[in-house]
C-alpha cells in the first residue's frame, strides 16, 4: 500500500512540474513541444486520479474486511 501511495504522489508531482514548465518556459510558447509536455502532464494527472480512486477502493475493502 505504501508503494502505491508513493507512486501516486510522484505521478501527481511530476504532472504539476511538467504543466508548470509548459507554462513558465518562454521557449515553449508556440511550439509543438508545449503540446507534448502538456499532454504528458494531462496523462500523468489522469493516471494519478485513477490511482487515488483505486487506493480509496482498496482502503474501503480492507476496512470492510476488518469490521
Amino acid at each position: 500500500m505504501k508503494n502505491k501511495v508513493k507512486r501516486t504522489v510522484l505521478m501527481l508531482l511530476v504532472a504539476v512540474i511538467l504543466f508548470s514548465a509548459a507554462m513558465a518556459i518562454p521557449a515553449l510558447h508556440n511550439s509543438k513541444w508545449k503540446d507534448i509536455v502538456q499532454g504528458a502532464a494531462l496523462g500523468l494527472t489522469i493516471a494519478g486520479i485513477i490511482s487515488v480512486i483505486t487506493l480509496i477502493i482498496d482502503y474501503l475493502r480492507e476496512s470492510k474486511r476488518g469490521a
